[in-house]
């Protein structure tokens, strides 16, 4: 028995099925409790510790990372505050890189936490589902069947680049791979798949590589025999590698080769040429995570021109990032540099 079992027959989302079980405070109570009857009654294991129903004092969550050092963290961080009551905080912890490490503590963190904004992939899903179970979670960055999730939609981005590298006459595109973020990393090669088919554009994936500078730079060593017209990295840190790989082998950027990256991190704007790179909207996803966390309807935060954009990528048959009903897609957006050189307009036109 999975948690949108209970949300389908229930007529509501999982991540209100999610706090009538661990957070019924939140809730309207008849609410609250119509839904742990039905969740009983379909077997549906409820909370191992019954949550307080005591709803004062100040409000702490937890935001739980892999990494600290790369600035990505410290912008979700701050959006999920942004969500919080004035006399609410938000936690931070780094976990590393250790699985059983992040599992453990994951576990410790019950009864000393509102809830918990899991940033990681060191979790495994039965692990994060028991979790679940026991106090409200939020999944980012990757779907999370009968959990909450929030998560970049990389399509909506990716269509503005591609349009752009169309219009200047590009027609073939290499996506280069990462090793590590796997549905991060999935998910924006499926989307540079569909979109390329849709602009009639030539691409293919190469890698996986280490998502470093180096890598980028290994990764030239395969690019160079046959450079493409563009490049879409994974990361930022990836482009910048290809950026300064294919200068060393006299290739031009962005005259030859333009190169696009992931992230909008601090080294994008400190190469030369400059890297072009898919924002995502990282504050947008924290303050989405603590109002799911919190009971609240998030915001999607949507522009009218990203929503005319979403219709027509749909009406082109661009897949949504996930079909999973408890998951919510913000859109990315393209920042143009100097490693794509520029156009009047990079708007979206029909694809």
């Amino acid at each position: 028995m999975r948690m949108i079992d209970v949300a389908v027959r229930a007529g509501v989302s999982p991540s209100t099925v999610s706090r009538a079980l661990n957070n019924p405070s939140r809730l309207n109570s008849q609410t609250a409790s119509q839904i742990r009857s039905l969740a009983r009654s379909m077997g549906y294991p409820l909370p191992d510790h019954p949550p307080s129903k005591d709803a004062t004092g100040p409000v702490m969550i937890t935001f739980l990372v892999q990494d600290t050092s790369n600035g990505i963290s410290s912008q979700i961080l701050a959006g999920a505050q942004e969500a919080l009551p004035q006399q609410g905080a938000v936690g931070i912890i780094e976990a590393g890189a250790e699985l059983g490490h992040t599992e453990d503590l994951l576990g410790q963190l019950v009864g000393h936490t509102r809830g918990i904004i899991l940033a990681t992939d060191q979790v495994r899903a039965p692990t994060a589902r028991r979790l679940g179970r026991r106090l409200p979670l939020v999944i980012l960055n990757r779907p999370m069947e009968g959990l909450p999730s929030v998560l970049p939609d990389a399509s909506t981005g990716l269509a503005q680049a591609l349009e752009l590298l169309r219009r200047q006459g590009r027609r073939s595109v290499v996506y280069i791979a990462s090793r590590v973020g796997a549905w991060s990393d999935r998910s924006r090669w499926e989307s540079v798949q569909a979109l390329s088919r849709a602009m009639g554009l030539e691409c293919r994936r190469m890698g996986p590589v280490d998502p470093t500078v180096q890598g980028g730079r290994q990764a030239v060593s395969v690019l160079e025999r046959k450079p493409p017209d563009a490049v879409v990295a994974y990361n930022d840190l990836i482009a910048a590698g290809v950026i300064l790989g294919l200068q060393s082998k006299g290739i031009t950027v962005p005259g030859r080769v333009g190169v696009i990256g992931f992230d909008n991190t601090m080294v994008a704007p400190v190469v030369k040429p400059a890297v072009a790179t898919i924002r995502i909207p990282r504050r947008a996803i924290g303050h989405a995570a603590a109002d799911i966390l919190l009971g609240r309807k998030p915001e999607t935060r949507q522009s009218r021109q990203q929503s005319a954009l979403i219709s027509r990528l749909r009406k082109a048959g661009i897949p949504p990032v996930t079909e999973d009903p408890g998951a919510l897609a913000l859109p990315t957006s393209l920042i143009i540099r100097d490693s794509l050189g520029t156009l009047t307009s990079s708007t979206l036109e029909e694809v």
